[in-house]
């Protein structure tokens, strides 16, 4: 376990990092490479992905900033 707040605040400051290039670049990436045919894609699976790492995220920062 790191007791250290600053290696924290910087395991969290990667995490936000990786998550929102995940939100910005990778659903694009998604998007470009399995475009969306009649409103069927994998658009629902890649939102699940985002909200689920999304929570991870959220668990880290509160754990980041904890005593």
């Amino acid at each position: 376990m790191v007791i250290n707040r600053g290696r924290r605040g910087v395991i969290a400051a990667v995490a936000t990092v990786l998550w929102l290039a995940y939100m910005a670049i990778g659903l694009a990436l998604i998007q470009h490479f399995v475009p969306n045919v009649n409103g069927n894609g994998p658009e629902g699976l890649a939102a699940f992905v985002g909200l689920v790492t999304g929570v991870i995220w959220a668990g880290i920062v509160m754990w980041a900033v904890s005593d």
